[in-house]
């Protein structure tokens, strides 16, 4: 008899799943197949949002379904991955994402904001979600690998966030909307990604032409962002009274758990990338 994995196992097991899906898609899919990837992120993604703004599961999977509707609308007119791409479009989608995280987003954490209406909050998953994927799509028409370091950048703050935290963590960044997370672990999160732009620069991984401080003081306020986009979705967890935001990933959580950083992140750095082209 197989005896059943444990909750690390199963998350060592999902991760590995992931990542090797990831690198396949990322460096071998075709464009427009890339594109579909993101789009059944969003769709997971969006399900998740549904339900922890408080929609049934029916209502759920309807919302889900026009996330994704947006999203391809939005894929089609900016012209990405369908030849040149319409950068005043990209451009005003990641604005629009942007402006969120540097206004509602902060407000809602600082104030504590419950907002009962759902209508308003599925437009502000419209905000978090749509912004992000398209910047995804967008930035891989540059590089994929140039992406693919960018989005690691979120996964060594976390990491050095959570590690740092355990070992020498005492005092409480958010106590209210995450207890477990500490000012200890955010400096450590801005002390790895510093290292690890350092390193990235050195490779010759940051867009060309960019001086070295420039890029250096780039990613630490993306570092900064990610931990914005990570308490926001801890917040609405909490809003919500649940410890995950689905149970689609074993050991992980859900879709929304695993990209929380990424949404915040992903339109600066396209409207960064876009810029420097």
């Amino acid at each position: 008899m197989i005896a059943p994995l444990g909750n690390a196992s199963r998350r060592l097991f999902t991760a590995a799943i992931l990542i090797a899906g990831l690198l396949l898609l990322l460096f071998f899919a075709p464009a427009t197949l890339w594109a579909v990837a993101v789009a059944f992120v969003v769709f997971l993604a969006g399900r998740e949002w549904c339900r922890l703004i408080g929609w049934a599961e029916v209502p759920a999977w309807g919302g889900a379904l026009g996330y994704v509707v947006g999203y391809a609308f939005l894929w089609r007119v900016s012209g990405v991955s369908l030849g040149e791409p319409v950068l005043p479009v990209l451009e005003a989608v990641m604005i629009a994402g942007a402006a969120f995280w540097l206004s509602l987003a902060p407000w809602t954490l600082l104030a504590g904001w419950r907002c009962r209406s759902r209508s308003l909050w599925a437009a502000v998953g419209a905000l978090v979600l749509w912004p992000a994927a398209l910047a995804v799509v967008a930035l891989r028409e540059f590089s994929a690998l140039h992406l693919l370091a960018m989005m690691a950048l979120v996964w060594v703050a976390d990491a050095a966030a959570y590690y740092v935290g355990r070992r020498w963590g005492r005092h409480k960044l958010a106590p209210t909307i995450s207890p477990g997370k500490t000012i200890e672990g955010a400096l450590g999160a801005f002390v790895a990604v510093g290292g690890y732009a350092t390193l990235l620069y050195l490779l010759g991984l940051a867009p060309a032409g960019t001086p070295f401080g420039h890029f250096f003081v780039v990613l630490l306020a993306l570092t900064a962002v990610a931990i914005e986009g990570d308490l926001f979705e801890s917040w609405m967890k909490r809003v919500a009274g649940v410890k995950d935001s689905g149970d689609v990933l074993p050991g992980h959580g859900g879709v929304l758990d695993r990209i929380d950083s990424l949404t915040a992140t992903m339109p600066f750095l396209a409207l960064w990338w876009l810029e420097r082209q």
